[in-house]
Formats: structure tokens, C-alpha cells, sequence
């Protein structure tokens, strides 16, 4: 017995029919699952009056063919969400072009928790590299997640820094799910699925055509509650997110760069044309708190520390207490902590073996997490 959400789906995997022209379907047949049922005669006079491409709808105009979609899912480990779905996105509910549905690898991150984009260059700089990485796993570390679409450079950075927080992360593919694209990024990939979702409107199987991408960021920007652009090109990809952003009413951060690059031309203009100047993560959080209630944000670096504690017998509580951020010495916790040079070895030698903290050289020590 098939169901709505079933004959959504059989809808989206229907090649070279328009989004908006499968909308008119549904307007003219009542449902997806009203149009599949219809008669070939019916559907082909109505596709002929507005010029929509009815052999491509017969060609998989079949039960079987739409169980095999099922079970294609099913195999793949692959959800459907149509947008009359309760648990659908509501960001990209107001978008103009709302995708008919999204196939999902991975978990959905709760509705209230706070998304942002980052996105840039594939060719990214060094310096672009280290802001993409230091902006994604300070917010992530926030308690936000962080969106990108998994292309080589900034994006893949940003994912990887996230995860390397202990945070969650959305990737939006200009391809099916099931898709490695690019084929380097496989185990982050994986990673991602294990710590968020990849999500595409595109059917399994797409594979990574140019023309997907303009289209996929939409959903970039729009899944988010504002955008971060850390380099970009004049007139590229990137900026084309930005001008969604800017059309759907996000905000727009952009992280400066050198004047005589042109990787950071456009992250330029863009403050210039009124973008936030991005510096430090508390630009975010600031513009946040003006429109998200702040008893929301959970600092996912004071649970794990007090995760930690919890763990940890009364002297390494002492000495794990004694470390920061800031590398310390091996005679300041002795110092500090009033315990005896075998202790405070022993103890900190299990902190480093367990991979709560860090050793330097100098005989210094920073928390690892």
C-alpha cells in the first residue's frame, strides 16, 4: 500500500520536467498520487496543453517501478521527506521554490538548534583555510550546526573542523546522497553521516552535474539561520549563495582578506555592499541572541569537561583542573595541585593516554579537547 509520501518521491524521479511544472501537476491532478493514477490519455492531454514532457511521466508510470524506488531507499538507508512532511525543514518551507521533497543520509539536527553556512573558495589560501576552521569549530563548539556542501576547499574544511569539535554538520550535495562527490572526501563523508546528515532534492543515483550546484545552494542558505563567506572570487559560486542568502533575508558575515588577492575580492565587496565584517565568533553570537532565545545555546566544551570530571578519580580532577588552553608547566601543577613529583607524572601521563590532555614540548600541558 503505497502512501502520498511514496508518490512524492516517484514524482522527483522523473528527469526533465521542471520543478515548477511538477507543482502544476499536482495543482491540475490534486496529488502525486492522483497523477499517477490518472490514465495515460488524461495525463498525456493535459502535458501536451502546457508543454510538459508526458513520456518521461509513463515511461515510470508503474507500480513496480515505484516499489523498486522504495526499496532502493530502503537498501540505501535513505529517508524521504516530502514538504508537507511535519518533520520537513520549516527554513526552506518559506523558500519561493521549495524543493518537493529531500532525500536524507544520516539525522536531521533538531529543528530549534542553530544552523550556519560557510562556505567559499575550492581553491582556498592558507589563511582561508585556518578562518574557515577556526570560525566552524569555535560555533560548533557553541552548541551550532554547521552547513557547507562537502566541495574540496572551504567547505570540506569547514565540515572537518566541526567534527573535530564534537559537533554536527549538514552537508547539502549537488548530487544524489548515495553519491561520493568528490571521491577524496569518502571518509569525511562517512564522518558526516555519523555526526549529522547529507541532504539533496536530487534522486539517488544523480550524479554531480555543473548545472546542480547553483540550484543546491539555495537550500545552503536557506537551512540556515545566516551565512558565513570566508573567500570568494567575483562573480563566483560562492557569491551565488550569498545573493540567495540575501534574497531569502539571512544574514551575511564575511571574513576580510588581502586587498591584492582576488580570493578575497568578493568577501570584500560583499562588506562593502553591507555584510557583517566577520573577526571573532562573538560577531555571531551577538547577531544571534537578537533573534534566538540564548537558554538554547549549549557550549558542547563545558559538557564534555564536565563529562570528564565525572570520570576522573579526586587527584586527576585536581590536575586535569590545573590545565587550560594555555600551555602550563610540569612544575606549576606540582605547584599547583601539592602533589608529589610521581603523582602528578603518573597522573598526567593517564590524562595523555585517555586523550584528555596534550603534552608539549617543554614538559608543557594543554587540554586536548
Amino acid at each position: 500500500m503505497f502512501i502520498e509520501e511514496n508518490y512524492l518521491m516517484w514524482l522527483t524521479r522523473i528527469e526533465g520536467i521542471s520543478l515548477k511544472k511538477k507543482e502544476v501537476l499536482i495543482d491540475y491532478f490534486g496529488s502525486a498520487k492522483d497523477l499517477f493514477n490518472a490514465t495515460p490519455n488524461e495525463i498525456e492531454k493535459y502535458c501536451v496543453s502546457k508543454k510538459i514532457n508526458f513520456e518521461n511521466i509513463l515511461k515510470i508510470k508503474d507500480k513496480s517501478i515505484l516499489e523498486s524506488f522504495i526499496n532502493e531507499l530502503y537498501k540505501k538507508d535513505i529517508k524521504y521527506l516530502s514538504k508537507y512532511n511535519e518533520q520537513f525543514p520549516n527554513f526552506l518551507k518559506d523558500l519561493e521554490d521549495v524543493p518537493l521533497g529531500l532525500y536524507i543520509l544520516g539525522d536531521l539536527p533538531n529543528e530549534d538548534d542553530i544552523k550556519v553556512s560557510i562556505v567559499g573558495s575550492r581553491n582556498c589560501t592558507q589563511y582561508g583555510e585556518q578562518s574557515a576552521y577556526k570560525f566552524a569549530k569555535e560555533l560548533a563548539l557553541e552548541g551550532m550546526i554547521i552547513v557547507s556542501g562537502m566541495a574540496l576547499g572551504i567547505d570540506t574544511i569547514a565540515h572537518k573542523a566541526a567534527i573535530d569539535a564534537g559537533g554536527k554538520t549538514i552537508a547539502i550535495l549537488g548530487c544524489g546522497v548515495d553519491i561520493i562527490y568528490p571521491t577524496s572526501n569518502r571518509t569525511l563523508r562517512n564522518n558526516i553521516i555519523n555526526n549529522g546528515c547529507l541532504i539533496s532534492e536530487f534522486p539517488p543515483m544523480t550524479q554531480a552535474f555543473p548545472s546542480n550546484f547553483p540550484i543546491r545552494n539555495r537550500l545552503i542558505s536557506g537551512i540556515s539561520d545566516l551565512l558565513i563567506v570566508v573567500e570568494a572570487e567575483k562573480n563566483s559560486g560562492t557569491l551565488i549563495t550569498a545573493k540567495q542568502a540575501l534574497k531569502q533575508k539571512k544574514d551575511i558575515f564575511a571574513i576580510p582578506g588581502n586587498i591584492n588577492n582576488p580570493l578575497s575580492s568578493g568577501t570584500n565587496n560583499l562588506i562593502k555592499e553591507g555584510a557583517f565584517l566577520l573577526t571573532e565568533k562573538e560577531d555571531i553570537i551577538k547577531t544571534l541572541k537578537n533573534y534566538k532565545n540564548p537558554e538554547k545555546y549549549i557550549n558542547i566544551q563545558e559538557q564534555k569537561e564536565k563529562n570528564i570530571l565525572e570520570l576522573l578519580a579526586p587527584d586527576e580532577k585536581l590536575v586535569y583542573d590545573c590545565i587550560s588552553e594555555l600551555p602550563i608547566t610540569f612544575e606549576e601543577v606540582i605547584i599547583k595541585t601539592n602533589l608529589t613529583i610521581q603523582s602528578v607524572q603518573y597522573i598526567l601521563l593517564m590524562l595523555e593516554l585517555k586523550g584528555y590532555v596534550q603534552k608539549l614540548a617543554g614538559q608543557k600541558y594543554i587540554k586536548k579537547i
